[in-house]
């Protein structure tokens, strides 16, 4: 594989404090992009509060984004619900996610990650498809520019209903995003879900784990580096190379030094 179909996540640049719940972020993933001629995935705007001051904007990009010649956008995600039935919610998603086209234009990002934040307790399948559906005809009528949109798996525990949504908005800028390793915490094989989607892949999210865990949904949701976890990486990277020869991987792990080496080791990186 061309060492330009991968990309580094910030979000290895987040830092928390878990007694005051802060988050800053210290650009060290910049550096290791630059020096592995990998480029940047923007998770800094997963919290939409980030996007809203524009000279912090332009100093991110100053700082930690310029010299990467290839970037992705992570969208924020968090309470944002494109498919809401209050209304007023739903015009916060279409608020925010505005905004984050908006810097992808201004950053020459290539893709955009959304989440569907689809929850089966929450909403019938056929609501979020149908509510999405006139949601993304709507945005990307309103939203000219190349950038992909790339629709990423979390919570669902099947690919139906993303599948849905990208077929019944019919536009080559609406894509998925496959998170593996969210795939991997569902019932259904991550292979599974690959080769069911591989049609519509744009992007992935490249993660390992141990797969489902007892307690909240997303507590299997480790991170881990690439070779550590259940999923067969090496097997599904070459199917994925097969299926989809010119999508993009973003590894997103906590700590990327030993994905990065171990993509090299398994002859990955040309």
């Amino acid at each position: 594989m061309n060492r330009k179909r991968f990309f580094l996540s910030t979000i290895a640049d987040v830092c928390e404090d878990e007694t005051s719940f802060a988050i800053r972020y210290e650009p060290r993933t910049a550096d290791l992009a630059a020096q592995c001629g990998f480029g940047l995935e923007l998770a800094e705007y997963c919290l939409s509060d980030n996007m809203d001051d524009d000279s912090a904007v332009r100093a991110h990009f100053e700082r930690n984004v310029r010299r990467a010649k290839h970037r992705v956008m992570h969208a924020p995600f968090n309470e944002l619900l494109p498919h809401a039935i209050d209304k007023k919610v739903a015009r916060v998603a279409e608020e925010r996610l505005s905004r984050a086209w908006e810097i992808c234009q201004k950053a020459g990002c290539e893709k955009m990650v959304v989440h569907v934040n689809h929850i089966n307790v929450l909403y019938f399948p056929t609501w979020t498809a149908s509510r999405q559906i006139e949601f993304w005809k709507r945005f990307l009528a309103a939203h000219a520019g190349d950038t992909v949109i790339c629709l990423e798996n979390v919570m669902e525990e099947d690919p139906g209903v993303i599948l849905d949504i990208i077929e019944g908005v019919d536009d080559e800028r609406l894509r998925m995003c496959l998170d593996v390793g969210h795939a991997n915490l569902t019932g259904l094989p991550v292979m599974e879900w690959l080769r069911t989607c591989a049609k519509y892949i744009s992007h992935f999210h490249l993660h390992n784990n141990n797969g489902p865990a007892k307690g909240c949904a997303g507590a299997g949701d480790t991170h881990k580096a690439l070779g550590d976890g259940t999923i067969p990486m090496r097997e599904l990277l070459l199917e994925a190379d097969r299926l989809v020869p010119k999508a993009t991987f973003t590894v997103e792990t906590n700590s990327l030094r030993p994905s990065v080496d171990w993509l090299s080791d398994q002859g990955f990186l040309s």
